[in-house]
């Protein structure tokens, strides 16, 4: 049981909401032509595209531009720059600029699985109105070729205690109200703790997300990776997530340490003893 108020309320969602799609680069030339192919693709009307570039130095700019003059008069493009201060920062910058009811973060090494990628994932937040967020399969690509990770399979067990475990939950394939990664507190910067996870821990305690069988987004495997490129990378996204845990407050397994009996006795019991302390000393 949450001991807490709620900390996001939200509307039932209106039949063809808004989608912002999210893309923050730095020198992302590599893959980014292939994300930016994947976004105007898309058979789904509602979206606009806010990009938010910490000022690249390749050929990155170059894209957008050319991105820009192909779409300009298809859906909203919205691109602007920031200083490169971590991803956290880029992305917390861009959800500031968006206006959908909807958010996805595409990264410059992500691409749509399908030209209905996002007409699917209108259709589950049309039909479960009053859902928070919404989690699918992890897809990636490794050396060209396409692989399915069935977490949903996972997840639908007891998404709480999975998600209290470890970050199991990617970004790739989850979709979110705006207002609510906002009142959350947005992706967390410091670089000691995870990006998104701090999101997922905060976010369940109030709105279970709907868990679909299902995968929109591939995520390339490839030897710059923030997390996945090697296993030193693989060990410190292992650091960062077991820190966000403790910040947190969370007991892998067991869960939040004010939900946990024991520790709301603990609590008791030392409010107690302080008590006793101060009426002593006014005696």
């Amino acid at each position: 049981m949450n001991l807490r108020e709620k900390i996001y309320t939200s509307e039932p969602i209106r039949p063809n909401p808004l989608i912002s799609v999210v893309t923050c680069t730095y020198n992302s030339e590599e893959f980014l032509a292939q994300a930016l192919h994947s976004v105007e693709a898309q058979s789904y009307p509602h979206i606009e595209h806010i990009i938010n570039d910490s000022y690249s130095t390749d050929g990155t700019m170059d894209i957008l531009h050319t991105y820009i003059r192909r779409n300009k008069h298809r859906y909203p493009i919205k691109l602007f720059q920031t200083e490169p201060h971590g991803v956290a920062h880029a992305l917390n910058q861009a959800t500031e600029e968006a206006s959908g009811e909807i958010i996805h973060y595409l990264h410059s090494d992500d691409y749509y699985l399908s030209y209905n990628s996002l007409e699917k994932v209108a259709d589950y937040f049309t039909q479960h109105p009053d859902i928070v967020w919404l989690t699918g399969n992890f897809m990636v690509q490794v050396k060209g070729e396409q692989l399915v990770i069935p977490h949903a399979r996972l997840l639908r067990v007891n998404p709480a205690t999975a998600i209290s475990v470890m970050n199991v939950i990617h970004h790739e394939n989850t979709f979110m109200r705006r207002e609510a990664v906002m009142a959350y507190g947005g992706f967390c910067e410091d670089k000691k703790m995870n990006v998104e996870y701090r999101i997922w821990l905060r976010m369940i305690q109030d709105h279970a997300p709907l868990i679909v069988n299902d995968q929109f987004v591939v995520f390339i495997i490839h030897k710059g990776s923030t997390s996945t490129g090697n296993i030193i990378q693989f060990s410190k996204a292992l650091g960062r997530a077991f820190h966000t845990q403790h910040e947190e407050k969370v007991f892998p397994l067991i869960g939040y340490y004010e939900q946990v009996g024991i520790y709301a006795k603990l609590k008791s019991l030392v409010s107690g003893v302080q008590k006793f302390i101060s009426d002593m000393g006014e005696v």
